[in-house]
């Protein structure tokens, strides 16, 4: 019988802090309810939010299309090696390039992670099943220290070497002259 009656104590201590604290008390509730509408949305959406090891984990296994959301500015300053430069207007259901990549997983990001959850919506809503989105986007990837690229599309590296047969021009200078003592 005395635990129901410090209960009681506390239930009427506890009515009496939300009767004098009106104000705190309503705000504490909607942020408890927009939490919760938070989290079922979460949990309903069909895409997958990646961490900067995820999508490097994705990257190396399954070679997907990565997509940069981001303006071509912004693209042009720094991407994703192998990222293909998509703004959202060009996500679009007609996207017959785009739609043949549709089996194939899919990471979304755009300069901060703002964008790139409305381009994975389209995406899904065009039928991609495996569409992933880089949390944080590119700003979360740069901030740990992956590589960035600053060339245009999904080009592979030029290789810079000397082609055979062809001597590479050895540059004089004045500090290879000898000088006479």
């Amino acid at each position: 019988m005395a635990g129901f009656g410090l209960l009681r104590v506390h239930m009427e201590q506890f009515l009496e802090f939300i009767g004098n604290n009106l104000i705190l008390s309503g705000l504490f509730v909607a942020v408890l309810i927009a939490w919760l509408a938070w989290e079922v949305a979460r949990l309903a959406r069909k895409w997958k939010e990646l961490g900067t090891a995820e999508a490097v984990r994705l990257i190396n296994r399954e070679d997907p299309l990565i997509i940069d959301a981001s303006s071509s500015a912004d693209y042009a300053k720094g991407h994703i090696i192998n990222a293909v430069n998509i703004t959202p207007s060009r996500v679009e259901a007609g996207n017959k390039e785009l739609l043949k990549q549709r089996e194939r997983p899919v990471l979304v990001y755009c300069k901060n992670g703002q964008a790139s959850p409305q381009i994975a919506n389209r995406l899904v809503g065009m039928g991609f099943t495996q569409v992933n989105v880089l949390a944080g986007g590119l700003a979360q990837w740069v901030a740990d220290q992956q590589p960035v690229s600053r060339q245009k599309g999904a080009v592979k590296k030029k290789d810079r070497s000397v082609a055979p047969g062809k001597p590479r021009k050895k540059k004089s200078t004045e500090t290879e002259q000898s000088s006479p003592d």
